[in-house]
């Protein structure tokens, strides 16, 4: 729960150091907290919020991680004339310490939000509303130290330079994109089932998760879905929250979980299925949603109106879009697919013209040219 390692090795020519954190605060606030519920427990009282992180993990978790970062990063900073200091932000953490290198080193600062920290449309994390004030104080100290400061779509710019002027002329927005090494040389052949895959974090937190299941149910109670013409496959690890909610409507046997697997494996799943359900927690994006229109497959998209919807609208023509909590809505557009599929009506993306926007290569380049125009000519 600390957080997902992986098994990814630097590229090739890249010189990688590691740090280690002086203090696992996950372990001590985790404890603390039981300790604590525990005790109140006694008096009748259940405790709902852990106000052990809300006091000690500012700006997050992770500030165990600085003291030694620091030390390592300016010795390389040196060592290895660094022209620019590039801070990949989650942890938040992080941050700080490209403050202090920028301090030490006199070095421009590019802060990467690939997830916001404070923003009033994230309402993902339920914090009072002191600690809602540190975040934001602390975001906007963030925002005025960085010579540029990237997100990842062009919702969460537009929701930056709203809630904090400073930035105008400072945040750029470059997507994520998909990496071409990965795209199919062919068209590989579908499950015999009609198949609607998902794959990694289900948000359960943040959306409400039984939509497309109730659907489902909706279909299978109506006899249009059955164990042998459909199937639903989820990789990721709420394995133990999808199979409850198969279980509680009835639908197990439509339902297959599976635990998380490599990307390489994700994308071939994915490409033999004829849906992908996509669920985003706005403003961020999913990068499923570069997934599943480089590999050729429309989507089932759960999702509200905004960049996500018109990015679908542009490459992927046969995705099915719901932007209403409707179960009802949900189920036609499941039946819809099913019947364009038998007809074979179901039309390719758009995918030469979706790589040409955003192949890593390509939004590579244009985070170059972002560095190029505002940091490089300065200085």
């Amino acid at each position: 729960a600390y957080c997902s390692t992986g098994d990814a090795v630097p590229p090739d020519g890249v010189c990688t150091k590691y740090s280690y954190s002086i203090i696992n605060l996950y372990m001590l606030v985790s404890y603390a907290n039981a300790a604590f519920s525990k005790l109140l427990k006694l008096f009748g009282i259940n405790l709902r919020t852990n106000y052990f992180y809300n006091i000690f993990c500012i700006p997050d978790l992770f500030w165990g991680w600085i003291p030694l970062t620091t030390i390592k990063a300016a010795r390389l900073i040196r060592k290895r004339d660094i022209d620019i200091i590039y801070v990949s932000c989650t942890p938040h953490s992080s941050a700080i310490i490209g403050i202090i290198l920028k301090r030490l080193s006199v070095k421009p600062l590019v802060i990467d939000y690939r997830d916001p920290f404070h923003i009033s449309a994230l309402k993902i994390l339920k914090l009072p509303r002191s600690r809602r004030k540190i975040n934001r104080a602390i975001q906007e100290y963030y925002l005025k130290r960085a010579d540029i400061t990237i997100v990842n779509n062009e919702d969460t710019k537009n929701i930056y330079i709203d809630e904090y002027p400073i930035v105008k002329n400072k945040i750029f927005a470059v997507h994520n994109g998909f990496d071409t090494k990965y795209l199919p040389s062919t068209r590989g052949e579908k499950f015999k089932k009609f198949t609607i895959v998902y794959t990694g974090n289900f948000y359960f937190l943040e959306i409400y998760p039984e939509l497309v299941f109730e659907a489902i149910k909706l279909l299978y109670e109506d006899s249009r879905l059955h164990k042998k013409n459909f199937q639903f496959l989820f990789y990721g690890e709420d394995i133990v929250e999808i199979g409850a909610i198969a279980t509680r409507l009835g639908i197990e046997d439509l339902v297959t979980t599976n635990a998380r697997i490599p990307y390489r494996e994700v994308l071939d799943i994915v490409s033999k299925s004829h849906l992908q359900l996509l669920r985003i927690v706005k403003p961020m994006i999913s990068t499923k949603l570069f997934d599943g229109i480089a590999m050729n497959i429309p989507f089932l998209a759960t999702i509200p109106s905004g960049e996500v919807e018109g990015i679908i609208r542009q490459f992927s023509p046969d995705s099915f879009i719901v932007t209403e909590e409707s179960a009802d809505k949900v189920a036609e557009a499941i039946l819809d697919a099913m019947s364009k599929y038998e007809r074979k009506q179901i039309r390719d993306n758009y995918v030469d013209e979706f790589i040409d926007c955003y192949s890593r290569e390509n939004l590579t380049l244009k985070l170059m040219k972002i560095i190029d125009d505002n940091i490089v000519s300065d200085t």
